[in-house]
Protein backbone atom coordinates (compact mmCIF):
# COMPACT_ATOMS: atom_id res chain seq x y z
CA UNK A 1 0.00 0.00 0.00
CA UNK A 2 3.15 2.51 0.90
CA UNK A 3 4.36 1.39 -2.56
CA UNK A 4 0.95 2.26 -3.90
CA UNK A 5 0.79 5.47 -2.22
CA UNK A 6 4.25 6.68 -3.20
CA UNK A 7 3.81 5.88 -6.87
CA UNK A 8 0.51 8.28 -6.62
CA UNK A 9 2.47 10.87 -5.22
CA UNK A 10 5.45 10.87 -8.06
CA UNK A 11 2.58 10.71 -10.33
CA UNK A 12 1.15 13.54 -9.30
CA UNK A 13 3.91 15.52 -8.51
CA UNK A 14 5.04 14.70 -12.32
CA UNK A 15 1.37 16.06 -13.48
CA UNK A 16 2.16 19.19 -11.81
CA UNK A 17 5.48 19.74 -12.78
CA UNK A 18 6.01 22.56 -15.87
CA UNK A 19 8.73 19.69 -17.15
CA UNK A 20 5.84 17.69 -17.58
CA UNK A 21 3.46 19.67 -18.97
CA UNK A 22 3.45 20.41 -23.02
CA UNK A 23 4.66 24.29 -23.67
CA UNK A 24 1.79 26.69 -24.52
CA UNK A 25 2.30 28.48 -27.72
CA UNK A 26 1.47 32.70 -27.33
CA UNK A 27 -1.40 33.28 -29.02
CA UNK A 28 -0.80 35.02 -32.48
CA UNK A 29 0.17 38.66 -31.86
CA UNK A 30 1.02 40.53 -35.35
CA UNK A 31 1.94 44.10 -35.62
CA UNK A 32 1.35 45.29 -39.17
CA UNK A 33 4.07 47.47 -40.90
CA UNK A 34 3.77 49.79 -43.69
CA UNK A 35 5.27 52.89 -45.41
CA UNK A 36 3.63 53.49 -48.23
CA UNK A 37 4.82 55.77 -51.30
CA UNK A 38 1.18 55.81 -52.84
CA UNK A 39 0.30 52.59 -53.03
CA UNK A 40 -2.64 51.07 -51.62
CA UNK A 41 -2.07 49.00 -48.51
CA UNK A 42 -3.68 45.69 -47.25
CA UNK A 43 -4.00 46.49 -43.65
CA UNK A 44 -8.47 45.80 -43.50
CA UNK A 45 -7.46 42.80 -45.35
CA UNK A 46 -4.69 41.34 -42.89
CA UNK A 47 -7.05 42.56 -40.09
CA UNK A 48 -10.51 40.75 -41.02
CA UNK A 49 -7.85 37.33 -41.15
CA UNK A 50 -6.58 38.30 -37.85
CA UNK A 51 -10.11 38.79 -36.65
CA UNK A 52 -11.48 35.62 -38.27
CA UNK A 53 -8.67 33.57 -35.93
CA UNK A 54 -8.99 35.59 -33.06
CA UNK A 55 -5.35 36.81 -33.24
CA UNK A 56 -4.51 40.06 -31.83
CA UNK A 57 -3.21 42.64 -34.48
CA UNK A 58 -1.64 46.10 -34.44
CA UNK A 59 -0.78 48.65 -37.33
CA UNK A 60 1.31 51.21 -37.74
CA UNK A 61 3.65 52.88 -39.90
CA UNK A 62 5.87 54.44 -37.04
CA UNK A 63 9.05 52.91 -37.03
CA UNK A 64 9.94 53.83 -33.56
CA UNK A 65 8.24 50.29 -32.41
CA UNK A 66 11.64 48.65 -34.12
CA UNK A 67 13.08 48.08 -30.86
CA UNK A 68 14.45 44.57 -28.82
CA UNK A 69 11.56 45.88 -26.03
CA UNK A 70 9.11 46.97 -29.08
CA UNK A 71 9.34 43.81 -31.07
CA UNK A 72 9.09 41.39 -27.96
CA UNK A 73 5.71 41.98 -27.79
CA UNK A 74 4.67 40.56 -31.03
CA UNK A 75 4.67 37.03 -32.85
CA UNK A 76 4.57 37.92 -36.46
CA UNK A 77 5.15 40.47 -38.36
CA UNK A 78 3.38 41.37 -41.69
CA UNK A 79 5.02 44.02 -43.83
CA UNK A 80 3.14 45.81 -46.37
CA UNK A 81 4.58 47.77 -49.09
CA UNK A 82 7.77 48.94 -46.89
CA UNK A 83 9.17 50.78 -49.69
CA UNK A 84 12.57 52.72 -49.44
CA UNK A 85 15.18 53.07 -46.79
CA UNK A 86 12.44 52.75 -44.27
CA UNK A 87 14.25 51.92 -40.91
CA UNK A 88 17.34 53.19 -39.48
CA UNK A 89 20.54 50.75 -38.42
CA UNK A 90 19.46 50.38 -34.75
CA UNK A 91 15.75 49.26 -36.02
CA UNK A 92 17.52 46.84 -38.75
CA UNK A 93 19.50 45.16 -36.00
CA UNK A 94 16.15 45.37 -33.45
CA UNK A 95 14.40 43.42 -36.61
CA UNK A 96 17.14 41.04 -36.97
CA UNK A 97 17.19 39.90 -33.53
CA UNK A 98 13.86 39.75 -33.41
CA UNK A 99 13.75 36.89 -36.56
CA UNK A 100 16.98 34.79 -35.36
CA UNK A 101 14.89 34.80 -31.64
CA UNK A 102 12.13 32.76 -33.58
CA UNK A 103 10.18 35.78 -34.86
CA UNK A 104 8.24 35.40 -38.07
CA UNK A 105 7.70 37.46 -41.09
CA UNK A 106 5.17 38.23 -44.16
CA UNK A 107 5.54 40.44 -46.59
CA UNK A 108 3.91 41.94 -49.78
CA UNK A 109 4.26 43.47 -52.89
CA UNK A 110 6.69 46.41 -52.64
CA UNK A 111 8.24 45.07 -49.37
CA UNK A 112 10.76 43.88 -51.47
CA UNK A 113 11.09 47.46 -52.77
CA UNK A 114 13.88 48.56 -50.29
CA UNK A 115 16.56 50.83 -50.65
CA UNK A 116 20.15 49.82 -51.56
CA UNK A 117 21.30 50.85 -48.46
CA UNK A 118 19.40 47.88 -46.65
CA UNK A 119 21.56 45.10 -44.90
CA UNK A 120 22.21 42.16 -47.24
CA UNK A 121 20.64 39.50 -44.67
CA UNK A 122 17.44 41.89 -45.38
CA UNK A 123 17.64 40.91 -49.06
CA UNK A 124 18.00 37.17 -47.55
CA UNK A 125 14.71 37.21 -45.92
CA UNK A 126 12.73 38.50 -48.05
CA UNK A 127 14.24 36.31 -51.01
CA UNK A 128 14.83 38.83 -53.71
CA UNK A 129 14.77 42.96 -54.49
CA UNK A 130 12.75 44.57 -56.87
CA UNK A 131 14.39 45.67 -59.67
CA UNK A 132 12.14 46.46 -62.57
CA UNK A 133 8.23 46.53 -63.49
CA UNK A 134 6.52 47.45 -66.84
CA UNK A 135 7.15 51.26 -67.44
CA UNK A 136 10.69 51.17 -65.45
CA UNK A 137 13.37 52.16 -64.69
CA UNK A 138 11.87 55.67 -66.52
CA UNK A 139 9.26 55.54 -64.58
CA UNK A 140 7.24 55.98 -67.56
CA UNK A 141 5.18 54.57 -69.97
CA UNK A 142 5.23 54.79 -73.66
CA UNK A 143 2.42 56.08 -75.65
CA UNK A 144 2.16 52.39 -77.08
CA UNK A 145 2.26 50.92 -73.40
CA UNK A 146 -0.48 53.64 -72.28
CA UNK A 147 -2.75 52.35 -75.32
CA UNK A 148 -2.41 48.76 -75.14
CA UNK A 149 -2.41 48.67 -71.38
CA UNK A 150 -5.42 51.62 -70.70
CA UNK A 151 -5.25 50.57 -66.55
CA UNK A 152 -1.96 52.22 -66.54
CA UNK A 153 0.81 50.62 -68.52
CA UNK A 154 2.55 48.98 -65.57
CA UNK A 155 -0.87 46.89 -64.39
CA UNK A 156 -1.28 43.79 -66.90
CA UNK A 157 -2.55 40.49 -66.97
CA UNK A 158 -0.98 37.18 -66.50
CA UNK A 159 -0.89 33.59 -65.67
CA UNK A 160 -0.05 32.02 -62.58
CA UNK A 161 0.88 28.79 -62.35
CA UNK A 162 0.81 27.16 -58.64
CA UNK A 163 4.37 25.37 -58.30
CA UNK A 164 3.73 24.05 -54.95
CA UNK A 165 0.02 23.01 -54.39
CA UNK A 166 0.46 21.56 -50.50
CA UNK A 167 1.52 24.84 -48.91
CA UNK A 168 -1.82 26.31 -47.11
CA UNK A 169 -1.14 29.86 -49.28
CA UNK A 170 -1.59 27.84 -52.40
CA UNK A 171 -3.61 24.75 -51.74
CA UNK A 172 -6.78 25.92 -52.32
CA UNK A 173 -5.93 27.85 -55.53
CA UNK A 174 -6.15 26.66 -58.92
CA UNK A 175 -3.11 25.02 -60.83
CA UNK A 176 -3.22 28.24 -63.12
CA UNK A 177 -5.09 31.54 -62.88
CA UNK A 178 -4.85 34.55 -64.94
CA UNK A 179 -4.79 37.99 -62.82
CA UNK A 180 -4.38 41.63 -63.24
CA UNK A 181 -1.50 43.24 -61.14
CA UNK A 182 1.81 45.19 -61.26
CA UNK A 183 4.46 42.40 -61.94
CA UNK A 184 8.19 42.74 -60.76
CA UNK A 185 11.33 41.32 -61.71
CA UNK A 186 13.82 40.72 -59.33
CA UNK A 187 17.71 41.26 -58.31
CA UNK A 188 17.93 37.74 -57.62
CA UNK A 189 16.00 35.01 -58.34
CA UNK A 190 14.86 32.56 -55.47
CA UNK A 191 14.62 29.80 -57.53
CA UNK A 192 17.97 29.07 -57.90
CA UNK A 193 18.56 28.63 -54.39
CA UNK A 194 18.07 25.64 -51.84
CA UNK A 195 17.14 28.12 -49.44
CA UNK A 196 13.48 28.63 -50.49
CA UNK A 197 10.46 27.14 -51.64
CA UNK A 198 8.78 28.66 -55.13
CA UNK A 199 5.08 28.26 -54.39
CA UNK A 200 4.58 29.97 -57.83
CA UNK A 201 5.68 31.76 -61.01
CA UNK A 202 4.43 33.64 -63.71
CA UNK A 203 4.01 32.88 -67.67
CA UNK A 204 5.28 36.33 -68.66
CA UNK A 205 2.70 36.75 -70.90
CA UNK A 206 2.94 40.44 -69.75
CA UNK A 207 6.02 40.72 -71.18
CA UNK A 208 5.47 41.50 -75.30
CA UNK A 209 6.69 43.15 -78.27
CA UNK A 210 6.79 47.01 -76.63
CA UNK A 211 8.09 45.93 -73.10
CA UNK A 212 11.90 45.48 -72.44
CA UNK A 213 12.83 41.90 -72.58
CA UNK A 214 14.78 42.89 -69.05
CA UNK A 215 11.57 41.90 -67.80
CA UNK A 216 12.31 38.65 -67.87
CA UNK A 217 13.35 36.03 -65.63
CA UNK A 218 13.43 33.13 -67.56
CA UNK A 219 13.18 29.73 -67.21
CA UNK A 220 11.30 30.09 -63.26
CA UNK A 221 9.62 33.83 -62.59
CA UNK A 222 8.86 33.20 -58.53
CA UNK A 223 6.27 35.65 -57.64
CA UNK A 224 5.52 34.14 -54.46
CA UNK A 225 7.64 31.90 -52.17
CA UNK A 226 8.61 30.53 -48.54
CA UNK A 227 11.92 29.61 -46.47
CA UNK A 228 13.02 29.12 -43.13
CA UNK A 229 15.32 32.59 -42.09
CA UNK A 230 18.42 31.22 -41.01
CA UNK A 231 16.47 28.61 -39.55
CA UNK A 232 14.53 30.18 -37.17
CA UNK A 233 12.10 32.53 -38.81
CA UNK A 234 9.70 31.41 -40.83
CA UNK A 235 9.17 33.75 -43.61
CA UNK A 236 6.66 33.94 -46.75
CA UNK A 237 6.36 36.71 -49.51
CA UNK A 238 3.95 37.52 -52.07
CA UNK A 239 4.94 40.24 -55.35
CA UNK A 240 1.23 40.04 -55.91
CA UNK A 241 -1.10 42.97 -54.04
CA UNK A 242 -0.26 46.38 -55.90
CA UNK A 243 -3.73 47.11 -57.05
CA UNK A 244 -6.39 48.16 -55.02
CA UNK A 245 -9.39 45.18 -56.92
CA UNK A 246 -6.79 42.88 -55.33
CA UNK A 247 -7.42 42.81 -51.70
CA UNK A 248 -11.09 41.76 -52.43
CA UNK A 249 -10.11 39.23 -54.79
CA UNK A 250 -11.09 35.78 -53.63
CA UNK A 251 -8.21 33.97 -54.94
CA UNK A 252 -5.71 37.15 -53.43
CA UNK A 253 -7.65 36.70 -50.23
CA UNK A 254 -6.82 32.83 -49.81
CA UNK A 255 -3.06 33.55 -50.80
CA UNK A 256 -2.66 35.76 -48.01
CA UNK A 257 -4.95 33.99 -46.06
CA UNK A 258 -2.60 30.89 -45.76
CA UNK A 259 0.14 32.32 -45.48
CA UNK A 260 -0.39 34.14 -42.71
CA UNK A 261 -1.80 30.68 -41.24
CA UNK A 262 1.88 29.33 -41.68
CA UNK A 263 4.35 32.30 -40.33
CA UNK A 264 1.93 32.07 -37.31
CA UNK A 265 2.07 28.31 -37.10
CA UNK A 266 -2.00 27.41 -37.30
CA UNK A 267 -1.14 25.28 -40.43
CA UNK A 268 2.19 23.97 -41.73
Amino acid sequence: MKFVSILTAIAAAAAASPIASAPVSPKPNLLIFTKTAGIPNGIGLVTSVASKNDWSVVATEDSSVFTVEGLSNFTTLVFIHTTGDFLVDSEYEALYQYLIRGGSWLGIHAAADFGNATPPWYNTLVGGQFEFHPCSPEWTCSDAQLERYPTGGNIRSDIITIRDSTHPSTVKLPQSHNRTDEWYSYRTNPSQSADYTVLATLNETYIDDITPAYLSMVPDHPISWYSMFEGKARAWYTGMGHTIDTYSEEYFIEHVTGGLEWVVGSKD
